[in-house]
């Protein structure tokens, strides 16, 4: 089994007239006191009998004269008015009965089973009672209290298994290298979260862990869960994601005889607009020799050219033998620095000192001071170190020489706590470059 290999080798309604409403005509004639002309009227000739309570050309009151006018009489005043009446009492009924519906009704439309400390008692007016805060008349203790505005819930953070990370590994010796994850605590198999015909060769989870970037021959893939890969950029050379998953920052490298060019730009993960951010022209470095081993652990800590994102806020760019970069998002202004970023425990207060003899290598939890707390030695070289989210273990690629040729690599966990040794993760012999889930590491610059 190989570790890692570098890929730059490879109708209308009608309504009633106004006639419906109309007074009959007999009726607007004697309410001029004029009695039609008819074989009736004109054989009478005889007084007229007074009805009480009729007056009669504004004298003393009079009775009807049934032979002249018939049985048919104008109603009187009062007669008059009892309709309206009556058509007052119903409005008003029908407006107590709208208000108790609305009053009981609740707030999806419906009516609400029972009655609560708030309910009206029944009133024996049929004025109806206001309960709306600042109505007239309406009382405060029935008064409707204003609800309070909703506010959205959170979004809960995702939250992961006790060793659940994302790293690369071949499924065969010769075989493309595939983007896995797997809490290592479980016995759940490993899942595929990318894979290629050519190899992924390297990748950036956020620090949420909700989604992920590779590069596969330098196309710069969006990676997530439940969605197919999408294209973010080509000609990708080193990539990084910021202090959150909506940012990524990458870097194109165009070579030339003396010189080259490294365009760093910032991609939104979820629109893709690119923006470039500046362009650092550096001495063209030369490529140094290297055995298997170390070359195999030199591409698995980032290759010739990384990304930084630091603890600061900006963009480190470093490049093997030409010298490294800070880059300030906001600005786009590129300095150069003295020195590769350090990586230190998320709460900033410890760093793993590493240091080799031979095939022997001693890793040093050192503090702020740079006083050792705890040391450990392993067999093999070590890579791609990196932090837990609880910043109490620490997990990292260790690479040997195989007897048959060849390099084996293996994910190794280091449990700070316990005080035991590392233990091995995988024993394929194919796998580096693991990255915790749900965590910032913290570069300091």
């Amino acid at each position: 089994m190989t570790g890692p290999r570098d890929p730059r080798d490879e109708p209308e309604d009608t309504f009633g007239t106004d006639d419906d409403l109309s007074w009959p005509s007999r009726d607007l004639s004697e309410r001029d006191g004029q009695a039609e002309e008819g074989p009736d009227a004109a054989a009478f000739d005889g007084p007229v009998v007074p009805e009480e309570g009729v007056p009669v050309d504004g004298g003393a009151p009079q009775i009807w004269d049934t032979r002249r006018f018939g049985d048919r009489r104008r109603a009187t005043t009062a007669e008059q008015a009892v309709p309206w009446l009556v058509g007052l009492v119903l409005a008003l009924a029908g407006i107590v009965i709208v208000l108790i519906a609305l009053i009981y009704s609740d707030a999806n439309g419906g009516f609400s089973g029972g009655v609560s400390s708030q309910s009206l008692a029944p009133s024996s007016s049929l004025e109806p009672s206001m309960v709306a805060s600042g109505i007239p008349g309406g009382s405060p203790s029935q008064a409707a209290t204003p609800s309070a505005t909703p506010t959205p819930a959170p979004t809960p953070a995702p939250t992961y298994g006790a060793l659940e990370m994302m790293y690369l590994a071949r499924p065969t010796a010769f075989g493309a290298s595939e983007l896995f994850r797997n809490d290592f605590a479980t016995a759940t198999a490993p899942t595929v979260v990318a894979k290629s015909t050519r190899d992924l060769a390297h990748f950036a989870v956020a620090p949420d862990g909700t989604v992920a970037v590779a590069i596969v021959d330098r196309k710069l893939l969006a990676l997530t869960p439940g969605k197919a890969s999408r294209t973010l950029a080509d000609n990708i050379d080193a990539v990084t994601f910021g202090s959150d998953a909506s940012t990524v920052y990458a870097v194109t490298i165009t070579r030339g005889g003396a010189n080259d060019d490294a365009k760093i730009v910032s991609i939104g993960f979820g629109s893709g607009t690119t923006t470039t951010l500046t362009t650092v022209n550096f001495a063209h470095p030369a490529s140094p020799q290297r055995s298997s081993l170390d070359s195999a652990r030199f591409f698995d800590e980032g290759g010739m050219d990384r990304l930084y994102a630091t603890s600061d806020g900006n963009v480190v760019f470093w490049v093997a033998g030409a010298g490294q970069w800070q880059v300030d998002p906001a600005s786009g202004n590129a300095i150069p620095v003295t020195r590769q970023p350090v990586l230190w425990s998320p709460d900033g207060t410890r760093r793993i000192a590493i240091t080799e003899n031979g095939a022997i290598s001693t890793l040093a939890v050192v503090d702020g001071t740079g006083a050792t707390i705890s040391r450990v030695q392993v067999t093999g070289l070590t890579s791609h170190l990196r932090w837990s989210p609880g910043g109490d273990e620490v997990v990292f690629t260790l690479g040997l020489n195989s007897s048959g040729g060849g390099v084996r690599m293996d994910l190794a966990v280091w449990d700070l706590v316990n005080g035991k040794k590392p233990h091995q993760l995988t024993a394929n012999g194919a796998s580096f470059g693991a990255e915790w889930l749900g965590v910032a590491q913290f570069w300091q610059p």
